[in-house]
């Protein structure tokens, strides 16, 4: 049965050097969108990897299990260490099958380091992420007002579940994920265009949000040019993620949402909070304009 967890297994190939280490990971066809792997699934992996990495090849004491496996003897020294930020390039779209993540540590710092990993598939190198390592926030000094607490903690009975959108036809998280959308947002699908901002509700079916999750959740949105009347692939250039602190338990809510959309190119922003109101994870997007339009 397809998960989160599974998706996350990684499995060492070879001995790793004091800053480099090898992993491979199955990609289930469920974390697709279209034909091709889903960027949001892809950055959680590189981030994965990119922890698991830094643990495994950390000198001495400092060393410990992989982010998702071992017994609480591996954990690291830091538990609270996370990916604070991940930054990924797209030169390829991957395929739902084997991957092979190689990560290198570039810097060990005290409270910030800094780690590439790369997904090779068939010979190629089709995504590469810089990701930044440190603790995230607990408590905020200052945090401004967002649309997004004024929908409910939990979808009511007026939304619109994946697997019966229009999205769901692309989106195949449905399978692994309980996404629900807030219908008012989605014009495209009543035949009308509206402003190109899509508001949903997301949690995992099996397992409670953590940090991981909320990368993932980063991109989860649909190209919101839809309600533009703009269809096809939008196929990600770049994306951006922060992780501003771990979930709390429950559903989180998120606001994709652009501002530029030109001719060629459009930005995408998600905005994502937890159940108790506090943002979680900030990101940004650049993405192709659908070819047909």
């Amino acid at each position: 049965m397809p998960s989160l967890d599974v998706v996350n297994t990684l499995r060492q190939v070879g001995t790793p050097t004091s800053d480099r280490i090898e992993y491979t990971a199955s990609i289930d066809p469920v974390f697709t969108i279209g034909p091709k792997v889903h960027g949001g699934t892809l950055q959680m992996l590189t981030a994965n990897a990119a922890l698991a990495g830094f643990i495994a090849t950390a000198p001495g004491d400092e060393a410990g299990g992989g982010a998702r496996q071992g017994s609480e003897d591996d954990k690291p020294a830091s538990p609270g260490l996370a990916p604070v930020a991940v930054a990924t390039n797209f030169l390829g779209a991957p395929e739902p099958a084997v991957i092979t993540l190689q990560v290198w540590v570039r810097k060990r710092g005290r409270r910030v380091s800094l780690v590439d990993v790369e997904v090779h598939q068939n010979g190629r190198n089709l995504v590469h992420s810089t990701v930044t390592l440190g603790t995230p926030d607990t408590q905020s000094h200052y945090s401004a007002p967002s649309s997004l607490t004024e929908l409910p903690a939990e979808p009511g009975d007026d939304v619109v579940y994946i697997e019966d959108s229009p999205m769901g036809e692309i989106m195949h998280l449905g399978a692994v994920l309980d996404i629900a959308i807030d219908e008012k947002s989605i014009a495209f699908a009543r035949g009308q265009k509206g402003d190109p901002v899509f508001r949903m509700w997301v949690r995992p079916k099996t397992t409670t949000p953590d940090g991981l999750f909320a990368v993932l959740a980063g991109d989860l949105s649909a190209p919101v040019v839809m309600n533009l009347g703009l269809f096809g692939w939008a196929p990600t250039m770049q994306l951006t993620t922060y992780l501003r602190r771990n979930p709390a338990p429950g559903w989180l809510r998120l606001e994709a949402s652009s501002t530029e959309v030109g001719h060629g190119w459009f930005e995408q922003d998600h905005v994502v909070i937890d159940s108790t109101g506090n943002v979680v994870v900030q990101s940004r997007q650049l993405a192709l304009i659908p070819a047909a339009n």
